[in-house]
């Protein structure tokens, strides 16, 4: 729709992954404050700064992965693209914060991961909710043809099209919101077993109606055979919190 922001090209995605990354730290910084454990703050900011580095490095790989093959089946040649996909960055900066938590957090710092793992997805659904207004204006992920007055006009492909971005944006602000209540009223610690059948769910369906070509196998796209990991995954991570994360109160992962 509108890619270039403020003269620059291609700024629309960037400043709205800025503002989804800024939104997200401003709630996750907020719960951790309300939570009344010693934080040291200045290594935690280390710490995410390092997994939304990273988080993008993943995005942008993935995406790049998903090209060559696409063009290896199609006999093509694939050219390097700074496009980036969800899930490498989810999977990616989920690895890096456990990781950077791991060995750099906790060498200094009393454990606080058990509260990190409780508002992390609400925190991950809002900043998305932002990247998908970047992908909106910057007119990717759109979705099928309908010709119905469902369809937007995009003028950068000079064609209309269902924008599946706003529908998501909604969802994953909606989530958002019902996983922060969840958080900071205490209702449940079994937060990222509700984003992950949450999300799982709505984005295997929506997939139905994405028009943007990103190849299938046995007629899923790639974000849909992720969306079944995701969603079978809910299995053995639920146990895997209830029997060693969350078995006793103040268990944390230990820093020996």
């Amino acid at each position: 729709m509108y890619p270039n922001l403020f003269g620059i090209e291609g700024f629309s995605m960037v400043a709205m992954i800025l503002l989804g990354v800024l939104a997200a730290g401003i709630l996750f910084f907020i719960y951790l404050k309300k939570s009344g454990k010693r934080i040291s703050y200045l290594d935690l900011m280390i710490v995410v700064i390092v997994t939304v580095l990273f988080g993008i490095v993943f995005a942008i790989l993935f995406e790049n992965i998903y090209e060559a093959i696409k063009h290896a089946i199609n006999g093509e040649y694939a050219h390097w693209t700074w496009g980036m996909t969800f899930y490498g960055g989810l999977f990616g900066g989920v690895i890096t914060f456990i990781l950077m938590y791991r060995f750099f957090y906790l060498k200094s710092n009393e454990p606080i991961f058990i509260k990190i793992l409780v508002i992390a997805p609400a925190c991950i659904s809002l900043g998305h909710a932002f990247g998908r207004i970047g992908c909106f204006l910057s007119g990717c992920c759109y979705g099928i043809e309908t010709h119905t007055s469902l369809d937007v006009f995009f003028p950068i492909h000079n064609h209309s099209y269902l924008p599946t971005q706003l529908y998501e944006m909604t969802f994953l602000f909606i989530l958002a919101g019902v996983l922060a209540f969840l958080a900071f009223k205490k209702i449940t610690r079994y937060t990222f077993i509700v984003y992950m059948l949450s999300y799982g769910t709505f984005r295997f369906i929506i997939e139905f109606f994405r028009g943007d070509e990103r190849g299938q196998l046995i007629g899923l796209s790639p974000s849909q055979y992720w969306c079944i990991i995701l969603l079978v995954g809910t299995i053995p991570l639920y146990f895997f919190l209830k029997n060693i994360m969350f078995k006793e109160k103040n268990n944390e992962i230990s820093s020996n």
